[in-house]
This record gives structure tokens, C-alpha cells and sequence, in this order.
């Protein structure tokens, strides 16, 4: 037997030192897996000495999440409040009171500034125009005369279609007399 596996190793052509390191690992694998059947296994731990301590750390989670729920409940509103909310935007159209509607509708025509004969303290108060547009507003006025179309403020710098749109529900040419 000794010579088969010393022919099988020439066969390899492994050199004596070789054999040697391969050897000595070969033993210290096997003296290493010996030990370690050897030594008893203990357990990871004891369910009767941390019975008590789990017990606490559960009291302490539950009473952890009670308090995040109740600081969470300050800042977010119960679902159903939400859901009430919901609702109340889904109604039909008919069931709500247009009476506030058309007051605000009537007070923007009675309120529109004829731009013909305002003041620049009154042109400053429509929206987008601030003391510079209003001074160009009275400067186009006293040199060309009264604005015959809407549409002619275009003519004014800084005024496009974008906010001639805006302007056009404040603004009107004549009073009505």
C-alpha cells in the first residue's frame, strides 16, 4: 500500500517539501475536527434566565408604541375625518347654495376700474400692475387719447397677451351711464 501511494505522489511530481506542508495540514484537519467533536456544544441560552428580562422588554415596546401612536394621532388626523371630507366634496352641485357665488360674480363687474379715466393709485390695484405699468398706462392714454379696444394695452411695454388675460375681468373702456 505504502508503495502505490508513493508512486501515485511521484506521479504528481510533488517535491518532499511539498509533501511535507501538505501532510502536516492534512494532520492538523484532522486533530482540529477531533476537538471539535470533541467539546460539548452549549446552548445559546437559557429560556428560564431571560424569561423575566423578555418579558420587560416587551412591556417597554408596548408602552414605546403606545406613546409613538399618541404623538402620531396629534399630527395626523383619524382616517375617518378624511373620509367625511371625501364626502362632502362629492356632492352634487344642486344641493349647494349658489347664493355666494353670484355675489362675488356681481361685486367684480360693479367693482372694475375704467382704465379711460383711472387714477394711477387705482390701476396699481389690479393684479400685475405696479407703479411703473400704471405710469405707462397714463403716459400712452395723454399722448394717444382714450383706449377704443381692451386689446390696445398690448401696445403699452410689458404688456402681452398673458397678462391682458389676467386684466381683462377688472378693466373696462366706458362707465355705464
Amino acid at each position: 500500500m505504502k508503495r502505490k501511494i508513493f508512486f501515485w505522489l511521484e506521479k504528481l511530481k510533488i517535491t518532499p517539501g511539498e509533501r511535507i506542508t501538505i501532510s502536516g495540514l492534512l494532520i492538523l484537519l484532522v486533530v482540529l475536527a477531533i476537538i471539535n467533536f470533541g467539546i460539548s456544544k452549549p446552548e445559546p441560552f437559557e429560556e428560564r434566565r431571560y424569561h423575566e428580562l423578555e418579558q420587560q422588554f416587551d412591556k417597554r415596546t408596548n408602552m414605546l408604541e403606545k406613546q409613538r401612536e399618541k404623538v402620531l394621532s396629534k399630527y395626523n388626523p383619524p382616517k375617518r375625518q378624511r373620509h367625511i371630507m371625501a364626502d362632502m366634496d362629492t356632492l352634487p352641485t344642486d344641493t349647494i347654495d349658489p347664493a355666494p357665488e353670484n355675489k362675488a360674480g356681481s361685486d367684480s363687474t360693479n367693482h372694475r376700474i375704467n382704465i379711460n379715466v383711472a387714477s394711477q393709485v387705482q390701476l396699481e390695484s389690479l393684479p400685475g400692475i405696479g407703479p411703473t405699468y400704471a405710469k405707462r398706462i397714463i403716459k400712452y392714454r395723454q399722448e394717444h387719447g382714450k383706449f377704443d379696444a381692451i386689446t390696445e394695452l398690448k401696445k403699452i411695454k410689458g404688456i402681452a397677451q398673458k397678462r391682458l388675460d389676467k386684466l381683462k375681468p377688472f378693466i373696462k373702456l366706458k362707465d355705464p351711464n
